[in-house]
């Protein structure tokens, strides 16, 4: 659960504008063209300084082995100091680290602690994170209500995974009150999005007219994506959906899931 390609949310933040030294910006500068050992020799003593953006970039260089052997320790080390000065990446990190005891033993507790610092301050992978602890009761006590919570706060920033664990809260009335139409229309959010689960899911609830009102022609498209993306059942009951309908409505079916193989995001009618 760390931060999806820390390289390309490094680079993100490097790119935004804000007031920087001189120092700074070498240190950028040989960031983006790869020229790790400069770059960490002129972030180290804006680091040393209290400089929060340095410091996490440090904690960046030794967690993936930039230019310097991987060191998780001093990753952590780096990140601790730029999290209590509220640095979101570097909470949300430090609870992917505790979690996987990378830097330290495994802490669980500690892990759900940071997760929660960066999921206060919005930050939606954290948001996520912090919800499947909970649902699991991982380092703190289990609380399904406290979880649907954090996954709603995650998905209302179109978090994919977070709207389909959200619907199937509501599908199965866990941690909310079972509502199977507020559970369609979460998980076509994050199936609109591309997530193949999704897809899958949403595709049954038209098979089956859970939520929604029964579309076999929907049902079979979406199903059929989720069997192009790896989902084993799919293609099982998209098959049979092709013996139950005639041969118009498949052609229908077949074109929808042609032209949503296009796009991205998709558009499910309702």
């Amino acid at each position: 659960m760390k931060v999806i390609n820390k390289s390309i949310v490094l680079v993100a933040m490097l790119s935004l504008p804000f007031t920087v030294s001189a120092d700074f910006e070498q240190g950028k500068a040989a960031m983006l063209s790869g020229d790790f050992e400069t770059a960490r020799n002129e972030f180290m003593p804006l680091a040393e300084a209290g400089d929060i953006k340095s410091q996490y970039i440090m904690g960046v260089i030794y967690d993936d082995g930039l230019g310097v052997k991987q060191d998780y320790a001093k990753a952590m080390a780096w990140y601790s100091k730029a999290a209590q000065q509220g640095d979101i990446n570097s909470q949300y990190n430090l609870g992917v680290m505790y979690n996987r005891g990378q830097g330290s033993d495994r802490d669980l507790a500690k892990s759900a602690q940071w997760y929660e610092k960066a999921a206060e301050q919005g930050y939606p992978l954290a948001q996520f994170a912090l919800a499947q602890i909970y649902e699991k009761g991982w380092g703190v006590e289990l609380d399904e209500s406290i979880a649907a919570k954090w996954y709603e706060k995650a998905a209302e920033q179109s978090h994919f995974k977070s709207q389909l664990s959200l619907g199937i809260m509501y599908l199965e009335g866990h941690g909310v009150a079972k509502n199977e139409k507020k559970a369609a229309e979460w998980i076509k959010k994050s199936a609109e999005q591309g997530h193949y689960k999704a897809q899958y899911t949403l595709g049954m609830m038209y098979k089956e007219a859970v939520g929604v009102e029964k579309n076999l022609v929907l049902a079979y498209a979406l199903l059929d994506l989720a069997t192009r993306d790896g989902h084993a059942a799919a293609q099982k009951f998209r098959d049979e959906i092709t013996n139950a309908i005639d041969e118009t409505a498949l052609k229908q079916a077949k074109e929808l899931a042609s032209s949503w193989q296009k796009a991205q995001p998709i558009h499910i009618p309702s």
